[in-house]
C-alpha cells in the first residue's frame, strides 16, 4: 500500500534533497552543475554484479528515515536496451528510481533518499561536473518537493506553490536560464533544453497524472525528472538517456502515483 507524507520531515527532507528554489524576481531557477556531494562508505555503497550479460552498480543509499535502502539483486527488471551509437553507458540502479544509463567513465557525486522514500543520484564526468554531469530524481510523496520541482514546467504547479505561500505564480517557461526550446506534448510532460556552463543540458520532467490531481484527488500524483549535461556534440546519447527515462516513468498513465 503506498503512504503518502504531506508534512512529516518535510524540512529534513527538502534540506537533504536540495528541491530548486523560487527566485526573487519570478523565473524559475534551473539546476546547474550540481556542488552537493555523498561520502561514499557512509552515504552510499556501490555493489558491482553481473546481470543480464552486463557488469552493472547496485547503489545501497543510507536513507532519511536511518536505515539502508538496497536494492535486491534477485528481483531485478530487465535491462533496458543500451543505445545504438558509438557513445556507450553503464548501468546503476537505484531505489524509487530504477535502472541509470550514466555515461561511460562517469561516476555517482550524490546519493539520497529521503524520509518520504524520495530520491536523487547525481553523476559526473571523469573530469568533473564541469565536462558533463546527470541527475535522477523520483519524488513519489511529498507535495511541496512535487510542486517546486514542477513550478514552472508543468500547468498548475506554479498556481498551487503561489496559492500555499500567498506570492505571485511563475508562469509556466519563466526560468533562468532561458529555455533554448521547450515542448509540454501533455499536461504531465515537460521537455526542454537550456545552456549552463558551456553545455547544453536536457531535460524531461514527467508526472504521473497532471498536478491538479493534488486538488481534485483524481490520481495519486508522483513526479520524475531527469537532468542530462552534455556537450552539444553528443545530443544524440542526450535524447537517449531522456528518451529511455520517459519509458520507465510514462506521463500522464500511473493513476496510483510512483511508489518509492
Amino acid at each position: 500500500m503506498r503512504i503518502r507524507f504531506h508534512r512529516v520531515g518535510l524540512i529534513a527532507v527538502l534540506a537533504l534533497l536540495a528541491m530548486p528554489a523560487w527566485a526573487g524576481d519570478g523565473v524559475r531557477e534551473l539546476p546547474t552543475a550540481p556542488e552537493m556531494r555523498s561520502a561514499p562508505g557512509t552515504d552510499y555503497l556501490l555493489r558491482t554484479v553481473n546481470f543480464g550479460g552486463a557488469t552493472v552498480s547496485l547503489i545501497d543509499v543510507h536513507s532519511g528515515v536511518g536505515d539502508w535502502s538496497r536494492p535486491d539483486a534477485a528481483k531485478l527488471p530487465a535491462l533496458p536496451s543500451p543505445p545504438s551509437g558509438k557513445d556507450g553507458v553503464q548501468w546503476f540502479y537505484g531505489e524509487a528510481v530504477g535502472w541509470m544509463a550514466v555515461p561511460t567513465g562517469w561516476h555517482v557525486q550524490r546519493a539520497a533518499v529521503g524520509a518520504d522514500a524520495t530520491a536523487r543520484y547525481t553523476f559526473v564526468a571523469a573530469e568533473g561536473a564541469a565536462s558533463g554531469w546527470l541527475t535522477y530524481a523520483v519524488i513519489p510523496a511529498c507535495d511541496e518537493c512535487l510542486l517546486r520541482a514542477a513550478e514552472a514546467l508543468l500547468p498548475d504547479a506554479g498556481e498551487q506553490l503561489a496559492a500555499r505561500h500567498d506570492s505571485t505564480a511563475i508562469n509556466l517557461g519563466q526560468t533562468n536560464p532561458v529555455m533554448s526550446w521547450q515542448s509540454r506534448p501533455d499536461d504531465c510532460t515537460a521537455l526542454f533544453r537550456y545552456r549552463s556552463g558551456g553545455l547544453t543540458v536536457n531535460a524531461a520532467v514527467l508526472s504521473s497524472v497532471p498536478v491538479s490531481a493534488l486538488q481534485s484527488g483524481k490520481g495519486a500524483l508522483s513526479l520524475a525528472d531527469i537532468y542530462v549535461a552534455l556537450p552539444a556534440s553528443k545530443a544524440s546519447l542526450a535524447e537517449y538517456l531522456t528518451g529511455n527515462f520517459r519509458q520507465t516513468f510514462q506521463a500522464c498513465r500511473s493513476p496510483q502515483g510512483w511508489a518509492g
